[in-house]
């Protein structure tokens, strides 16, 4: 007889055998009194004996087995009491390949998003085969796929070693590809995403950033081929575009007698008001006299177009060293500037990105703020004492020893006052000047 025990969380626990093997079975929060567990039990021990002995099932079991949810279903197929069910999609949508074009062309997106969704479609189809059934991928599978992404995944040239993708990037492709099992999960042909357990947040990487001179940029400008190069470079330093926002923009848009300009992006928000900041104009102005006289300020290069190659061989002909994340991290070096001297939700609202994201992924430690650290501190100068001074030793017990401070304080010859030291010393350091020998005067504190 099936054995019920009720758990500390309230539901209830189904002890049943299975030939020799004891299972258990639990109902889930639905199940709320002791003899739903007992009706439930013996359901359970009547399907085993069926199975036992070759018996047809009565109809109260197969009413109670069409009524479960797949999950359910499966963990009593897993136990060779039941046949798996049939798919409820048909055949050809459950292929791997199938699955994952149709549910690409669903629905609205940006279209650097496809882009990201068909890189990962790439990558699902290389590791599982294009044919492969979507409920047939596991869990254990969705670990090995992303242990390829880490190790294995990055093209590369048939005589060089393999290699995988960076850390977010793997993360954001095993996201995309939860997205691909979702929908298969909500139209029940699979019971669970084999990839919930996987991690997907994306992190900063300090390890890739990297604060770019703006002597640097202007090497490059200068060492550019066209007018829309130094342009594109200008606005992803002095303004913080991203890549694409630098083909985007609009002369209509740059209102230069009033310093400000419109800047699209195909990011949200779809549009933003930024500065124009003193170390843009020069290139802007530059860029409206000798550039194109369209309506776009770039006119060779599409959003979506690839130009790292052509900005390595920029920076090459310029004499510099390439820097990791070229683009990007002309956004970040503006952003950390600008964050350095005006609000982060001012900063974050020019560029287009929120306060914790500019956290996150762009702001940069700079050595010169800790070299300013050291020299100022904070830029105060200390007037006047604290408010409320360190507790004399007469609240200690030691009363003799406070008489005797109290006898020095009065001393003519002992005033204990700090002054900043001259303008050659290092600036808001102060020394004592105290000429009792028991001071703390030369015994390095």
């Amino acid at each position: 007889m099936a054995s019920i025990r009720q758990t500390k969380n309230g539901t209830f626990e189904i002890r049943f055998f299975v030939g020799d093997v004891r299972r258990s079975y639990y109902p889930g929060p639905k199940v709320r009194t002791e003899t739903q567990a007992e009706n439930i039990g013996k359901t359970l021990e009547r399907l085993a004996g069926c199975v036992a002995n070759d018996e047809l099932r009565p109809k109260f079991v197969e009413s109670w087995l069409q009524s479960l949810p797949d999950a359910k279903h499966n963990k009593l197929a897993g136990w060779g009491l039941v046949q798996r069910r049939k798919l409820r999609g048909n055949a050809t949508e459950a292929k791997l390949d199938r699955w994952c074009i149709d549910y690409i062309k669903r629905g609205k997106r940006a279209e650097s998003t496809n882009d990201q969704l068909e890189d990962v479609q790439r990558n699902l189809t290389t590791f599982f085969g294009k044919d492969r059934c979507i409920t047939s991928i596991t869990a254990g599978d969705a670990e090995d796929f992303r242990i390829w992404l880490e190790t294995e995944a990055r093209e590369v040239p048939k005589d060089k070693p393999k290699a995988g993708l960076a850390k977010n990037t793997v993360r954001r492709r095993i996201g995309r590809a939860r997205e691909f099992f979702n929908l298969a999960v909500r139209r029940k042909i699979i019971a669970a995403n084999p990839f919930a357990d996987e991690k997907v947040t994306v992190g900063g990487n300090p390890d890739r950033q990297f604060f770019v001179p703006a002597d640097w940029i202007e090497k490059c400008i200068v060492a550019a081929s066209c007018e829309d190069w130094r342009i594109m470079l200008a606005f992803a330093r002095y303004a913080g575009m991203r890549s694409h926002e630098t083909r985007l923009q609009r002369w209509e848009d740059i209102d230069i007698p009033n310093r400000r300009m419109i800047v699209r992006s195909n990011k949200n928000p779809p549009t933003r008001v930024c500065p124009i900041f003193p170390e843009l104009l020069p290139h802007l102005m530059r860029a409206r006299e000798l550039g194109s006289q369209g309506d776009l300020v770039v006119t060779r290069y599409d959003p979506s177009a690839g130009i790292n190659e052509t900005f390595k061989k920029i920076v090459k002909r310029a004499g510099l060293t390439e820097w990791p994340k070229l683009m990007q991290n002309l956004r970040a070096t503006r952003e950390t500037e600008l964050i350095a001297l005006y609000p982060i939700k001012d900063v974050a609202s020019w560029l287009g990105n929120s306060a914790p994201i500019a956290m996150k992924h762009y702001a940069m430690t700079m050595q010169s703020s800790f070299e300013r650290a050291i020299a100022i501190g904070a830029g105060g100068v200390l007037e006047k004492p604290p408010q409320n001074p360190p507790h004399s030793t007469d609240e200690t017990g030691n009363r003799g020893q406070s008489r005797h401070l109290v006898e020095n304080e009065k001393s003519p010859q002992n005033t204990g006052f700090c002054e900043p030291l001259s303008a050659g010393d290092d600036a808001n350091l102060y020394r004592r000047r105290d000429s009792n020998p028991h001071s703390l005067a030369g015994t390095g504190f």
